[in-house]
């Protein structure tokens, strides 16, 4: 029982070694299921038979996706979508209160500082996902900026650094959010990626239904939360 909980362990995270590392995923499934079938074969346990995962994971040449295309494919779309619902969230209170939207040099530095944190992801990225604590502080660094941002919100358009109407930058924001979330899943319909990972060795393969939905919903994230938040300003106001 033990050795097959280390087994497991070991398949893990050669498997997040491997994503990281940008390998297709039909490569990866072939890598899993050759290792598992070895295993199987001499009895030993994944670690004496290969070493530790992340080296394992080293010294394999298999077919990968530039390093950073992700970055191009992703990234960039997802920091668009980012600063539109930032901008959407701090123009539909002001369009409700029928009031200008007013930004302050301070409340834009903090509003600034989740989308820089993302921007630099490709520097960090092996590292968040290998230490969950450095994900974690990322997360309430995101999340304190928007706090401490309300805080320091103009009250009079004479504090304010900027003021503007609120409708044209809530249907600007909404608009291109929405032409994203499209642009998303149409691509993901049309995609025929080798990316799922399947094992060649197993005789029933698990249903990709769920991961299908998932990846749909996380399409149309920033409209979601965006008829949040408008739903929650009408509610307080």
């Amino acid at each position: 029982m033990m050795q097959q909980t280390s087994d497991k362990k070991w398949f893990d995270e050669l498997t997040l070694e491997l994503r990281l590392r940008q390998v297709h995923g039909s490569a990866i499934g072939d890598t899993l299921a050759s290792a598992r079938e070895l295993l199987h074969d001499t009895g030993q346990s994944a670690k004496e038979a290969f070493g530790p995962a992340r080296q394992y994971a080293a010294s394999l040449e298999l077919p990968s996706t530039p390093q950073f295309a992700w970055v191009r494919k992703s990234l960039w779309p997802l920091l668009l979508g980012l600063l539109a619902f930032l901008l959407f969230s701090q123009a539909v209170v002001s369009l409700v209160q029928a009031e200008q939207l007013l930004v302050s040099p301070a409340q834009f530095a903090l509003l600034l500082i989740p989308v820089v944190l993302i921007a630099l992801l490709p520097l960090y990225i092996d590292a968040a996902v290998r230490h969950f604590w450095i994900l974690m502080v990322l997360v309430m660094m995101g999340s304190l900026s928007g706090a401490f941002s309300a805080l320091v919100a103009p009250k009079t358009p004479a504090e304010a650094w900027l003021a503007v109407d609120p409708l044209p930058c809530v249907i600007g924001s909404a608009l291109v959010m929405i032409a994203q979330s499209v642009f998303n899943t149409v691509r993901t319909l049309r995609s025929t990626s080798d990316d799922d990972i399947i094992d060649p060795l197993a005789v029933k393969q698990s249903s990709a239904t769920g991961t299908k939905i998932f990846v749909h919903v996380t399409n149309w994230l920033f409209p979601i939360y965006a008829l949040a938040v408008l739903g929650l300003t009408l509610a307080l106001n």
